[in-house]
């Protein structure tokens, strides 16, 4: 690439994030959208995680306190820390580009991947919204009564209890509001750290976390579900129904408002994979990479976004979806076929007894917690049955064996 085509595409990179900041809709979309805040931010954490020189990072700060200038009088000044970290990301984006175009081309490989990752990252924050509309027009009726059902057949409601929680302890809310939109911060960091070791695993890996969304939206519209906080408006999270009452319900579809996208919970998916993606990394990232797992499960629960078993049924979803992205070659192996025969009929299974058998979970407690348990202990080790059968292969040029392999989550 000649040396004036790189000085012009540098000029349209930084022309683009300009154009961008200057817009109404942007600081409008910033404002509302906690989501599209944490997915621009993303991008600059995948560019940090690639290890950028110190003349690059400074070139981060300053893009970004340029793009801060640029943006005045179109958004308030002084802007809020919101808009601050969205500025941020579009640094990171403007920041990825440029990297991407002046790198040698012996250096270009890893900036071209995590400038397309990071393209399809954002992409997918605006292709997933209109079609959970659509859903939601297609499917008027949904089946949170037999979610209800469920959750109160085992003793309580742990989305009423979180829920309350959450009520009693502001801060607690907040901080896991914050984990809970944050989920694209988890993809860049694992999938930069992975960009950096393995470029062939790393966008498996990327892979398996892009498609947990259209693939959980075509579950979304088997099993229809909105999330109490919306199908109990005026009593989420401080007046349960009682159980008694619970169970005398009729259950039925239910006309109500919302995105159809409780079942599974692809939050939870995302969490899941997250953690599962970093093993072996180092110990800081993994410890973040629980503290979104830890964190997920509270906010889907306490936001009332979710019902406890929409948690359970993510896990045989994201055994089946790592399943079909993991990294060892081939099709045949046994190993690969359980993992994603159990984690589809799983998911099916959930799907098909909560709305056709929800009296089962009411004859005993033991029923429903069994089944939990069973669900979440069965996806576990199938999960390690694979890196047990398969890690042997892939680090034959290393050296390492089986027994070598940390037994993580």
């Amino acid at each position: 690439m000649s040396r004036i085509l790189r000085i012009a595409l540098s000029v349209l990179v930084a022309a683009a994030a300009c154009f961008a900041v200057r817009s109404h809709y942007f600081f409008n979309v910033a404002k509302a959208e906690y989501a599209f805040c944490a997915t621009l931010l993303s991008v600059s954490v995948l560019y940090l995680r690639i290890r950028p020189s110190f003349k690059e990072l400074a070139v981060l700060i300053l893009s970004t306190l340029v793009l801060v200038g640029v943006s005045i009088g179109v958004g308030p000044f002084p802007p809020s820390v919101r808009i601050c970290l969205a500025l941020f990301g579009v640094a990171g984006f403007a920041a990825l580009a440029a990297r991407t175009i002046w790198s040698k081309p012996s250096e270009i490989t890893i900036p071209l991947c995590a400038f397309i990752a990071a393209v399809c990252l954002v992409g997918s924050g605006w292709i997933i919204p209109p079609f959970l509309k659509w859903a939601g027009q297609g499917m008027p009726k949904v089946l949170d009564l037999y979610l209800v059902s469920f959750d109160a057949s085992l003793g309580f409601q742990p989305s009423f209890a979180v829920g309350t929680l959450f009520f009693k302890w502001p801060l607690f809310d907040r901080i896991a509001g914050v984990f809970y939109m944050g989920v694209p911060f988890i993809v860049a960091l694992v999938f930069g750290d992975r960009l950096l070791r393995d470029m062939r695993k790393a966008f498996l890996a990327f892979l398996a976390f892009l498609l947990v969304g259209p693939v959980g939206s075509l579950f979304y519209t088997l099993f229809p579900a909105v999330g109490p906080v919306f199908v109990f408006p005026g009593n989420f999270p401080v007046r349960p129904i009682p159980g008694y009452a619970v169970r005398a319900l009729i259950l039925e579809p239910i006309a109500i408002n919302g995105y159809r996208n409780a079942m599974p919970s692809l939050h939870m998916a995302w969490a899941i994979l997250g953690l599962w993606y970093s093993r072996g990394m180092a110990w800081w990232i993994r410890a973040i990479a629980w503290m979104f797992f830890v964190f997920t499960v509270f906010a889907t629960l306490g936001m009332g976004e979710h019902y406890l078993i929409d948690l359970i049924v993510a896990f045989p979803f994201s055994l089946m979806v790592f399943a079909v992205f993991y990294s060892v070659s081939g099709w045949g192996e046994s190993w690969r076929i359980r993992a994603i025969t159990f984690g589809f009929g799983a998911t099916i299974l959930w799907m098909t007894l909560l709305r056709f058998q929800p009296h089962l979970f009411w004859l005993s407690p033991v029923i429903p917690w069994g089944l939990i348990v069973l669900t979440v202990a069965a996806t576990l080790v199938l999960k390690r049955q694979m890196e047990l059968a398969s890690e042997p292969v892939e680090n034959a040029v290393t050296g390492r064996s089986v027994a070598d392999l940390p037994a993580e989550l």
